[in-house]
């Protein structure tokens, strides 16, 4: 993909002025921290370049890495569900091999894997390296593409229309993103994850899901905030049973019409909680806006799904990463 200026971003580690003898100190102490859970098993040592560099992106994060040959392993932590993401990794110039899952691919410039959090992971560079990780909320990620947990460390390859145009945007986004504001990196980061269904990895998942679950997943976005929205209405919406339109929904995403309904009013409930357009709106208005009729009852569903009551999740959207 030719040269990437990859400067943009809050400079986080610099080698550059670091004297040789302790670049591999400052390199091996710093990811960890950075990045809880990961660990640098093997660098040269006087790595020759070094940089991390970090914007918050919403309620995700951007980084743009340049490292020489090292390999790195990753073991997940502790964090309840909510406080995990799915990492798109685009890597911009030399080599990069991702195992997760038995699996592994080899990444060249221009090619985009993911990487899950929730999983431990291992990546292996030979080579001087240059790579953008894009931290997307977990949760708000599978919502929209379910298929994504099976598509880690799977190549999604340069030679895609689709990837090129994800990749050009991510790329248009690190030099821009530390002027945005809060409201407007949660929009650049649900854009562009409505964006990877450009990508052919998650195109030719799409074309296999039953025209009728993406018929019934668009009337229920689009319904969402009606209460009166129920698993029978979204399959008289679509002219069959609603035993056979659940027994499809289940094959595709693994959840009836009604859990459908459910994930999305809380999903979005959650997002708008910590959209700062909402944020002087009282919990109560933003569950009406999202189907629930009951603030109370909102409540105590937020809690069993999220580990947090809907004011503890909101609160914490100020805390920094």
């Amino acid at each position: 993909m030719g040269t990437v200026n990859l400067e943009g971003l809050s400079s986080v580690v610099d080698l550059s002025g670091v004297e040789g003898e302790r670049r591999a100190d400052i390199w091996t102490g710093a990811a960890p921290a950075i990045f809880p859970g990961l660990r640098i098993d093997t660098i040269e040592p006087h790595p020759s370049i070094g940089s991390i560099q970090h914007s918050r992106m919403g309620q995700g994060a951007l980084f743009a890495i340049t490292s020489a040959p090292a390999e790195v392993a990753y073991v997940p932590r502790a964090v309840n569900e909510t406080g995990q993401h799915l990492t798109l990794m685009l890597q911009t110039d030399g080599s990069m091999v991702a195992f997760q899952r038995q699996r592994h691919c080899e990444l060249g410039p221009g090619d985009i894997c993911f990487i899950d959090e929730r999983q431990p992971f291992r990546l292996i560079g030979t080579g001087c390296s240059q790579f953008m990780l894009l931290r997307m909320p977990r949760m708000l990620a599978l919502n929209r593409f379910p298929e994504l947990e099976h598509l880690v460390a799977t190549i999604i390859s340069c030679r895609d229309p689709g990837t090129q145009l994800l990749a050009q945007t991510l790329i248009h986004l690190l030099h821009v993103a530390n002027e945005l504001r809060e409201a407007q990196q949660n929009a650049a980061m649900n854009a562009i994850i409505h964006m990877l269904g450009a990508t052919s990895g998650l195109a030719c998942d799409l074309e296999t899901v039953h025209w009728r679950v993406q018929k019934a997943l668009d009337f229920i976005e689009m319904n969402l905030p009606s209460p009166d929205l129920s698993a029978e209405q979204v399959a008289r919406a679509q002219h069959i049973s609603r035993r056979r339109l659940d027994q499809l929904m289940r094959d595709a995403l693994g959840l009836s019409i009604t859990g459908q309904i459910w994930n999305r009013r809380l999903q979005r409930a959650a997002d708008d909680l910590r959209d700062p357009r909402w944020a002087n709106a009282p919990i109560s208005q933003i569950a009406f806006a999202n189907g629930f009729e009951d603030p109370a009852h909102f409540a105590r569903a937020f809690k069993r799904r999220f580990e947090e009551t809907p004011g503890q999740w909101r609160a914490r959207v100020r805390i920094p990463h």
